[in-house]
């Protein structure tokens, strides 16, 4: 069994929450909704919608894989667009280099 992974959330309302999860098995998306992290996922992880807008930490930026095209596409039209630390969690799966990942959750569009 892979070993689990631990993810820092900043909320909407500034909170700051510790989630442990294992690698491989799901996207970030599942794993703030799941944990209840604020992210509304209306289409189910589908890349079309951007209810699971997140901003990575600069640091971790560099680490994960690059935004493909539909998923600048749905950020560009975001009001809060950071084009250097927007996600769709749904497209960011996890694996165990991304134990200590930190990101907060985008504000409500």
């Amino acid at each position: 069994m892979a070993a689990g992974i631990t993810i820092t959330v900043t909320t909407r309302e500034g909170e700051h929450n510790s989630l442990t999860t294992r690698p491989g098995q799901q996207t970030l998306m599942q794993v703030l909704f799941d944990e209840d992290q604020g992210i509304e996922a209306a289409c189910g992880g589908c890349a079309s919608c951007a209810t699971c807008h997140v901003f990575v930490s600069d640091d971790w930026v560099a680490l994960l894989p690059e935004r493909d095209g539909i998923e600048n596409m749905l950020l560009e039209y975001q009001e809060n667009f950071d084009p250097h630390r927007s996600r769709l969690s749904c497209q960011v799966q996890l694996t165990a280099g991304m134990d200590g990942l930190s990101l907060t959750v985008a504000p409500e569009e």
